[in-house]
């Protein structure tokens, strides 16, 4: 049953010490998550959420090492008996605040494995780990809890209010979600964080207008700007981002529907080099899936944040080296010093990671050389030994691409 407003304080109060009465061993480890969660209003639930967030990681870090994949594994007592307590307290702290202006949701990766645990964790014994459940990938990088929330949204001559929902965010904005029943479709909300600098947020507004001027079917679309709140609106990309889509799919694409991706990534970024645009924070998070009817899959490049273009005087706020996959070779140069084959460098680790699911750093596909040569090739350390331009480097995997067909 939901709780009176009126009791909704209260009743957080309570919660947040029994939570941390409960599992006070972990107290330590959940302040690694409290940054994850200082945008959340509520005092108790700043508490609350980076502890249970703590709690479910070393409990599904212990699963992964008592786990043998293809044959599955036993979970011991204590354990399983403290993943049962983690997830019904989180289960009756979710349906309780449901409809309540705290109301919140948990990641649906985790989700998914809570439903999957469910079916096998037992309180007496320890717990048999079935045979067909998967390494479980920690979310150690972002929330894994986010708020519903209520935006407004411009239309003249009204305004009509929707219930949104958190999907993302970073440094410098929150990404949320929802559905306009106007138009019958979901859409995306980025909005700036209160607490930027005037150039941090002249660089949000100049993401946007970079993002409304490109028109790409691999470009993610946005639509218009709210100067008074600082957000935009965007295409809702209903698939995800590609480490999820990746994540979710590995074993069931077919080498086919990797090179289709691929070369939607090669034609996303010749355009994008077209218009004289580097875009400097390529990711496996910063490029969207959008599934459509027949089916499908089109991936769609967004958060143009940090792009370079020519006689940006933006391009000189923080010459830092930021992306995730950026060229190391920026710590030498700057990352003012930003060029294509470094932008080569980053899209190569993409291409990789479409190929076999696998992160730069956890090795690169092998199984047939003339596509290891060419992955090695546009990880040069060697700035010089690697593709001018993303044209030769589509060329160059044309030119191997029958290997992978075999």
């Amino acid at each position: 049953m939901a709780i009176p407003v009126h009791e909704v304080e209260q009743y957080l109060h309570v919660q947040a010490r029994k939570i941390n009465s409960q599992f006070s061993n972990m107290k330590d480890a959940s302040a690694l998550y409290d940054d994850y969660y200082e945008d959340v209003e509520n005092e108790s639930l700043r508490q609350i959420f980076p502890l249970l967030h703590a709690v479910m990681n070393n409990l599904f870090a212990f699963m992964n090492q008592k786990l043998s994949p293809g044959y599955g594994g036993h979970f011991n007592a204590d354990p399983s008996r403290d993943l049962i307590d983690v997830i019904e307290a989180f289960q009756k702290l979710q349906a309780n605040l449901k409809k309540s202006s705290v109301a919140f949701e948990l990641d649906q990766y985790y989700m998914d494995l809570i439903t999957r645990c469910n079916v096998f964790l037992s309180k007496s014994g320890g717990s048999t780990i079935p045979s067909d459940f998967p390494m479980i990938e920690l979310i150690e990088h972002r929330a894994i809890f986010s708020m519903m929330n209520v935006v407004e949204v411009k239309r003249s001559p009204s305004k009509e209010a929707f219930q949104t929902r958190l999907i993302g965010g970073g440094s410098y904005a929150q990404v949320f979600k929802y559905k306009d029943p106007h138009y019958n479709r979901w859409f995306a909300l980025k909005r700036a964080k209160a607490d930027l600098t005037t150039k941090e947020l002249q660089r949000f507004k100049n993401e946007y207008e970079i993002t409304r001027k490109l028109n790409s079917p691999y470009v993610i679309e946005a639509y218009n700007y709210n100067d008074e709140k600082n957000e935009y609106t965007l295409e809702y990309a209903n698939g995800g981002t590609l480490a999820d889509y990746i994540r979710a799919n590995n074993t069931k694409l077919d080498m086919q529907d990797r090179l289709k991706l691929i070369g939607q990534l090669f034609n996303a970024f010749i355009y994008i080099h077209e218009k004289e645009i580097l875009h400097r924070d390529i990711s496996y998070h910063n490029i969207l899936i959008q599934h459509y009817d027949e089916p499908w899959t089109v991936l769609k490049i967004s958060d143009f944040g940090l792009v370079k273009i020519p006689e940006s005087s933006l391009t000189s706020i923080d010459s830092s080296v930021k992306g995730s996959l950026n060229d190391p070779d920026l710590t030498k140069v700057g990352f003012a010093n930003y060029e294509v084959r470094h932008e080569i460098y980053a899209l190569t680790q993409v291409v990789n990671f479409i190929l076999c699911g696998k992160k730069h750093g956890n090795g690169i596909y092998s199984k047939r050389q003339g596509v290891k040569e060419f992955l090695l090739q546009g990880l040069a350390a060697d700035i010089n030994e690697r593709f001018s331009s993303v044209k030769d480097m589509a060329e160059a995997f044309r030119s191997v691409r029958h290997e992978l067909l075999k």
